[in-house]
């Protein structure tokens, strides 16, 4: 549905796949959230090189808790599928409210999940022009997940 939506708004594909915003949204949450697992691992009592695992799923629970949990035990991989959907229901409710006002930090709430599952609520508050912006940061959040976890949790010793 949302495809043919954005068909139907007449925007080139040029402009849907490559656009500065998506790939901005996407670097800056990345390096941030990395930043907010380096600080927080300490506080946690995990190493940093766990926190940074941790913090490299983007929102997608089904993935960092399975590579998580093969490494690090079943219990952090709870751990990790919790951060991570607890991650995606904010983003439920914190799109609808901020997206008017900051459709780039609206977008981010989504992580890796804005190009999937939180795509409908932010096409619905935002409008269409949002969605090439955020399938392409979902899309980059989704490709370097995987190998920067599994890269993180192959520095345990």
């Amino acid at each position: 549905m949302i495809g043919c939506q954005l068909r139907n708004s007449g925007m080139p594909l040029r402009q849907i796949l490559l656009n500065r915003m998506g790939l901005a949204i996407a670097v800056t949450l990345a390096i941030s959230s990395l930043l907010a697992g380096l600080v927080a691992a300490p506080l946690l009592s995990l190493s940093w090189n766990q926190g940074l695992a941790m913090a490299s799923g983007f929102g997608w629970y089904s993935l960092s808790a399975i590579l998580i949990g093969d490494q690090l035990g079943p219990l952090m991989g709870g751990v990790a599928f919790f951060n991570d959907l607890t991650r995606e229901l904010l983003a439920f409710i914190l799109i609808p409210l901020v997206i008017h006002r900051h459709t780039a930090l609206a977008i981010g709430y989504g992580g890796a999940t804005s190009m999937d599952f939180t795509l409908p609520v932010i096409q619905q508050h935002g409008g269409v022009a949002c969605v090439p912006i955020a399938v392409v940061s979902g899309f980059i959040l989704s490709l370097i997940s995987p190998p920067l976890i599994l890269f993180f949790l192959s520095l345990s010793g």
